[in-house]
């Protein structure tokens, strides 16, 4: 993980827990079965010069504490790296990685009996994620296998060798969610994804206008003729009328999928990019949007 960190970028770190409690060497979630004594190698490792670490370190401006311990390779550490004969491609992950999902109400991953369903589940996932990794999935354009994306207030990477999906279920419920995740394409926006190619052959992809409102209007019979995140009634002084329908859309994406008003409202400022003003929006606003937004519906 250090060395792939390091691939990225030199200052980037790694989160670990310095928790005993955190390392359950017979939890489905630690392929590798790493235990507790990882916390005495970390401190090993900082002794001897090789890692830099910071406990409780810096999370973002505005972040009331951050207590999650932060690792990178040291100057001699990056060293060795340099020196190293193997590279990114030598380094996967775990075959026996868990790729069905269950996160309690405060989205941490629960333990969980196997049923005939989560079965059924997982083997057809990993079966579709063999299928994926047979396959030479690409951006032919670009020249390293990487996506840097500039984002306040630092980049983001997206690597294209990273293609194994899995799926997460919510609120320790199997009938909440259950969304695939992980594969880079899902990562990137529109004008990347219509350069892809799979096996050298160019790629369309199809795209369902509203996909969530629609299915909520199907359930009462109805059928959806409109754009409805397109709001041109709603006025804001911030924002453009692009924006407000980018903002719309998050908005009524992330309510579907919240209790209540306050969670929503709270993953859409924190979920959101920073360019489009979404976190000077006060409840007031999305209030108002949000309300605009049910006139449609």
């Amino acid at each position: 993980d250090l060395y792939v960190a390091w691939l990225d970028d030199p200052e980037l770190c790694i989160g670990v827990s310095r928790s005993m409690n955190a390392w359950k060497t017979g939890s489905r979630y630690n392929a590798l079965h790493l235990s507790k004594k990882l916390i005495v190698i970390m401190d090993d490792l900082f002794e001897a010069g090789l890692i830099d670490m910071a406990k409780g370190s810096y999370s973002e401006p505005g972040s009331r504490s951050n207590r999650t311990t932060r690792i990178r390779a040291s100057e001699t550490l990056q060293e060795w790296f340099s020196a190293a004969k193997f590279e990114r491609d030598d380094v996967g992950r775990a075959e026996s990685e868990e790729v069905i999902i269950l996160k309690d109400e405060k989205r941490k991953p629960v333990e969980y009996e196997d049923t005939p369903e989560t079965n059924r589940m997982r083997e057809d996932l990993r079966a579709y994620n063999e299928l994926i990794a047979g396959s030479f999935i690409d951006i032919p354009s670009l020249q390293n296998p990487v996506i840097v994306f500039d984002e306040d207030p630092g980049e983001r990477y997206v690597w294209l060798p990273q293609n194994r999906t899995h799926r997460i279920f919510s609120r320790g419920d199997w009938g909440m969610n259950g969304r695939f995740y992980g594969a880079w394409w899902q990562q990137i926006d529109s004008d990347w994804r219509a350069k892809i190619t799979i096996n050298a052959e160019p790629t369309i992809e199809a795209d369902y206008q509203g996909l969530h409102v629609a299915m909520l209007y199907a359930q009462e019979g109805l059928s959806l003729t409109h754009d409805p995140y397109f709001l041109p009634e709603y006025e804001n002084s911030d924002l453009s009328p692009d924006q407000v329908r980018k903002a719309a859309k998050r908005l009524v994406l992330t309510a579907i999928n919240a209790k209540e008003k306050s969670s929503a409202y709270k993953a859409f400022r924190g979920d959101f990019s920073v360019n489009l003003g979404s976190r000077r929006m006060t409840n007031k606003n999305l209030d108002l949007l949000l309300k605009r937004r049910s006139r449609f519906l």
